[in-house]
């Protein structure tokens, strides 16, 4: 999301083309981009799904040249130490919101007494950019304030995680994540810099039982929320990814996960809002399946969430006390596997208009990815296609797009080189969204980023 506003711009309107003409434009370079990955593919030999189990919570576990892919089952373990495979699950930024949990149950089946483990997550990031309105840059991954003019250049550690994952015997666990952002300060303090992102315990053992419970400050387990990019969110991240404390349970067996989340009132981090604080005022209920189809891996999933942001007539997402009548979101997604290919969709919407623009609040993403064979390192190729719209057609308001060309390397275990190209489209930042917003602008940008795991 974009919570602050850009100064107002001098520079003169541009006007922006039809929509027929964005999907034609946007058409053309989906079909050359295939069409060039496919190409690749005659270079290379094609990779078996029987020796390549692909895991749709963690799109680049591919990469993991220790496991192949999978979380391997190990002997028992000693009670300190360090796991790079489940900390790069639970610390991921950008996939597995819904499921942590699960990894977190799973992963005692290798701790069978008790452990305490220790990891650390380092993402830093280089973005070249331009913008074609002064002042107005609308690339999610920055704040607009940030920049001025119409080129930027800036260096910086994103984010630094700490956490350790604790197991209590087979049955009882713990997890903790402390997170330092550069892009998380707001000017009141109100989420700063530096804060605990994460805090839960989680109750089940998969080895007697599929059901389980977890209680504390967690993702919320509504729709998938990942992305097949390497290193930026899609726009469906953005607009409705909740984080908030609540008290939940679970089932989780043969590729079924179920969750229901009773959460606390109040104002969460980014989407999840309801009214009053003090009571287990919202809620959230997630379902998916994953499993193969011949040679073809699926998931399918399906969330609701009771309580939002876009519920009240003030564009804004920090203020404790401003609430409106409760606006619930659904959400739909599917990611597909097939040889080297991998292929992603997630759709999100608003039940009710948004009082501030008097329209549903919908966001969605189409994405695809080609693991590349015979290179030195294991690396991935990827493109993206995400939308954001929450105002009339023909208004400044009416959008957010993101297109984005990936490309990851895993250099080993521990180390992720990423390169993107963005092309952001429209400027309306979630808040003051209706004086503010410039459906002209379009940002592009260049993205390296190097994602370290301990």
């Amino acid at each position: 999301m974009m919570p602050f506003l850009s100064p107002n711009s001098n520079g003169s309107r541009i006007n922006s083309p039809g929509l027929p003409d964005r999907i034609r434009r946007m058409g053309l370079i989906w079909l050359l981009a295939i069409a060039g990955l496919a190409a690749l593919s005659n270079c290379s030999l094609a990779q078996d799904l029987s020796s390549f189990d692909f895991d749709f919570r963690n799109p680049l576990a591919a990469f993991d040249d220790e496991t192949n892919g999978t979380q391997a089952r190990r002997s028992e373990q000693p009670f300190f130490g360090f796991d790079t495979p489940l900390m790069t699950d639970l610390l991921d930024f950008q996939n597995q919101q819904s499921e942590k949990q699960i990894w977190l149950i799973e992963s005692g089946i290798d701790y069978p007494s008790s452990a305490f483990i220790v990891g650390a997550q380092l993402r830093s990031s280089l973005l070249l950019a331009r913008t074609n309105r002064d002042n107005r840059f609308s690339y999610l991954g920055r704040f607009p304030p940030d920049f001025r003019g119409r080129t930027a250049s800036d260096a910086r550690l994103l984010q630094g995680n700490a956490a350790f994952a604790t197991h209590y015997g087979s049955m009882f666990h713990g997890y903790f994540e402390t997170l330092f952002s550069d892009v998380f300060t707001f000017p009141t303090f109100n989420q700063g810099s530096f804060q605990v992102r994460q805090a839960y315990v989680a109750i089940g053992d998969f080895q007697q039982s599929p059901l389980y419970m977890f209680v504390g400050k967690k993702n919320v387990s509504f729709g998938d929320m990942g992305t097949l990019s390497p290193f930026s969110q899609s726009m469906v991240w953005h607009y409705f990814s909740p984080l908030a404390e609540g008290i939940g349970a679970g089932y989780s067996e043969g590729g079924l996960d179920l969750t229901v989340t009773a959460l606390n009132g109040g104002r969460g981090i980014r989407v999840a809002r309801s009214a009053p604080r003090g009571q287990l005022s919202n809620f959230a209920v997630n379902g998916s399946w994953s499993g193969m189809v011949d040679e073809v891996g699926i998931k399918l999933g399906l969330g609701y969430l009771h309580g939002t942001i876009y519920d009240a007539n003030v564009a804004e997402h920090i203020n404790f006390a401003i609430a409106g009548d409760r606006n619930p979101a659904w959400n739909a997604n599917a990611g597909f596997s097939w040889r080297q290919w991998d292929f992603a969709a997630e759709y999100t919407t608003t039940l009710n208009p948004w009082p501030v623009t008097d329209t549903r609040v919908q966001a969605y993403r189409t994405e695809a990815s080609y693991r590349l064979t015979n290179t030195p390192r294991p690396t991935r190729l990827s493109i993206s296609w995400s939308e954001g719209l929450q105002g009339p057609s023909g208004s400044e308001f009416e959008f957010n797009r993101q297109l984005v060309l990936g490309s990851a390397v895993k250099f080993n275990r521990h180390a992720l080189f990423t390169t993107e190209y963005v092309l952001s489209s429209g400027f309306a930042p979630l808040i003051d969204i209706t004086t503010a917003s410039d459906r002209s602008v379009r940002q592009h940008s260049a993205d390296f980023g190097l994602v370290l795991v301990l």
